[in-house]
């Protein structure tokens, strides 16, 4: 089969491009014929598939204007017997009949219900276009050749109660077995997050200023905005009073793998639509605490590791209690409950599912 495949940018790490790069591996070893649209020319080298890029570099700010654009790749795609819209973006079919897949990372609220009235001049321009086509796609939505995969049950029922829209569940991948041999664990916690305002990292710092203990952020910065998140957040270490606080950011996989091999807890500040390193924590044999909410009830299946949402307190207790070893009791079935998150459980779904809509 030909596959179109859309999404905006490669080459900034993080979940959703993981499940980019999985779903390329996945189709290409089932002998598909694989075309990638992108809005930036990647920054990592795709041999095995074609890509066309709309720009030929990286395009690192206006992202509202990249999120239009990447809207627009399935008039590239219109040729392709199947597109899929990996990055959870909104999107389209060119040609009359043709299917596509939205693997859904969020429900589409932010797209939906932003009110641009308040723009005038400029930023009117810049916001009416993209919020114009999220009013087309929601409208068309419910068209039977628009096929979602939720990447959540949060999410499935989201899509469902908003839109009145059937979807399935797959996993994102995320690769468990990595972390499979036995790891010396330290008394430190990490974080793992993009350097972005909805992460909430203020609230982490905030939460282990008074712990005793080593903590580390890892993230990316792949826009200017991430890097001024990043300049704020090192500002407010640096004017706190506690030490042993760390912030990484864009360093290379190896390094992000190590760091949890070697921490004994790791910290979420934020709601997930799923949440890939929450996982990646868990098979990595850390005790995960994140907030009570979204779909952390699904990856944390253990009340007692979820803290209230924004509870410095509730959360700083269960940060010691973690590093004291009270929860160690929960890591083998904490480890038993992240099967259905591997890679090749998501690699088989998504092409089982995939071979059906196509046969």
């Amino acid at each position: 089969m030909k596959i179109g495949i859309i999404h905006g940018f490669v080459g900034g790490g993080g979940g959703t491009e993981t499940t980019l790069l999985t779903l390329i591996d996945a189709l290409v070893e089932h002998k598909h014929t694989v075309n990638l649209y992108t809005v930036s020319k990647p920054t990592i080298q795709l041999p095995k598939i074609k890509v066309q890029s709309v720009f030929p570099f990286h395009l690192p700010a206006f992202g509202l204007y990249q999120r239009y654009l990447e809207s627009k790749l399935t008039e590239k795609a219109q040729n392709d017997d199947l597109i899929i819209q990996v990055s959870g973006g909104l999107a389209i079919p060119n040609r009359k009949g043709q299917k596509i897949i939205i693997y859904c990372h969020h429900d589409f609220r932010n797209e939906t219900e932003k009110d641009i009235t308040k723009y005038k001049g400029v930023w009117s321009a810049y916001y009416k276009p993209y919020y114009t086509l999220s009013q087309k796609f929601v409208s068309q939505i419910g068209d039977e050749n628009i096929i979602l995969v939720a990447n959540s049950r949060l999410i499935q029922d989201s899509l469902k109660d908003r839109f009145g829209k059937d979807s399935i569940v797959i996993y994102p991948p995320v690769d468990v077995d990595m972390f499979k041999n036995d790891m010396n664990k330290e008394p430190r916690v990490l974080t793992i997050s993009r350097y972005s305002q909805e992460k909430n990292l203020e609230f982490a710092i905030d939460a282990l200023n008074e712990i005793d203990t080593q903590y580390t952020i890892i993230g990316n910065t792949k826009t200017r905005v991430n890097e001024l998140y990043y300049e704020s957040l090192s500002t407010k270490i640096k004017n706190g009073k506690s030490t042993g606080k760390t912030l990484l950011k864009n360093i290379e996989r190896s390094k992000v793998i190590d760091n949890l091999k070697r921490s004994k807890v790791y910290f979420h500040a934020s709601p997930e639509t799923f949440g890939i390193s929450v996982v990646e924590s868990i098979a990595a044999g850390c005790i995960p605490i994140v907030p009570n909410n979204s779909a952390h009830v699904e990856t944390v299946p253990f009340d007692v590791l979820r803290y209230e949402p924004n509870d410095k307190r509730d959360a700083k207790e269960k940060i010691k209690k973690a590093l004291s070893g009270e929860y160690d009791n929960l890591l083998t079935q904490l480890r038993n409950s992240i099967g259905a998150y591997g890679k090749d459980t998501f690699k088989k779904s998504m092409t089982n599912f995939i071979e059906n809509i196509g046969s």
